[in-house]
């Protein structure tokens, strides 16, 4: 049983847009219905497992497991956790998080909406929530008669050493859809990737080609040229619902559901996408001057 004052460690970055927004909701719900005792730290999602972590003595961890060697020491700790990133490495804990086959359909329906008649998914497979985007995407218009190209950069396109020949692929890629296309990248950091491609190919944005991405993450969608438009997570919702979950743990009480979802915010629109689609390319490129 839990003590009355429960001790509860945060393993969420602090690094990103989105895991602060938990950090908010996880306080708001403390505030309502709290005291808690909270030991938090700052790091991002593949920080090394905490030292304090193997000799700490609490009743309750709120994760977002970005590593195996992470989702061991939180089994280790042996009290009640919930996991808000992904069920692959921490199977076996409650999830809470975003439902990511409703935002392939909002994305679609946001191109749709501006007049594209062609349409692309920029992909990974890491994750089985991005799949999940992907598939949902690409369902939605091709239930409203059109194709969807698909694209799945080789290796890790994050990583340096394969920088310029991934964006060189990337280029060849989007230059090569037809036009005017819509496409969604699976995540900020592939939009990010996209428009920087897309100025490599020398093709108008939004005009010729729409780019929305996947969670918000300011720094990237802000720093992009143009700025990327992209689903807002209800990282707050989010966050607020794992800890009452967490509450309900440490209480001893038994989760209706190992999995809770909770709808998206809708699409922060920006440049990327924000104008309906031109079918004419040179009326594309001359609005680019």
């Amino acid at each position: 049983m839990a003590a009355q004052r429960p001790h509860v460690a945060l393993l969420i970055e602090t690094s990103r847009s989105y895991g602060r927004g938990l950090l908010r909701g996880v306080r708001r719900y403390v505030a309502e219905n709290g005291p808690w005792s909270i030991f938090m730290e700052l790091r991002a999602l593949e920080s090394n497992v905490p030292l304090w972590l193997k000799r700490w003595q609490g009743d309750g961890i709120l994760t977002r497991t970005g590593t195996k060697q992470m989702a061991q020491a939180v089994r280790d700790a042996n009290v009640p956790a919930v996991e808000l990133r992904s069920p692959r490495l921490c199977p076996e804990l409650p999830w809470v998080g975003a439902d990511n086959r409703a935002l392939g359909e909002m994305v679609a329906t946001h191109v749709l909406d501006r007049g594209f008649r062609h349409f692309a998914v920029l992909e990974t497979d890491t994750e089985i929530y991005f799949e999940e985007r992907s598939a949902n995407f690409m369902a939605t218009v091709r239930n409203a008669g059109h194709d969807c190209y698909e694209y799945r950069p080789p290796g890790q396109p994050d990583r340096p050493a394969q920088w310029e020949r991934n964006q060189e692929r990337l280029a060849q890629w989007i230059g090569s859809l037809p036009k005017p296309v819509g496409v969604m990248a699976c995540n900020d950091q592939l939009g990010f990737f996209l428009l920087d491609a897309c100025a490599r190919a020398q093709v108008a944005v939004p005009e010729e080609v729409a780019v929305v991405g996947v969670e918000n993450e300011e720094s990237l969608c802000t720093m992009a040229s143009p700025t990327l438009s992209s689903v807002r997570f209800n990282a707050e919702r989010i966050g607020y619902c794992a800890a009452e979950l967490l509450s309900e743990l440490m209480q001893g009480r038994r989760p209706n559901s190992q999995q809770r979802l909770v709808d998206p915010l809708g699409i922060e629109v920006r440049a990327s996408s924000d104008l309906s689609a031109v079918e004419d390319h040179q009326i594309a490129v001359a609005l680019r001057f």
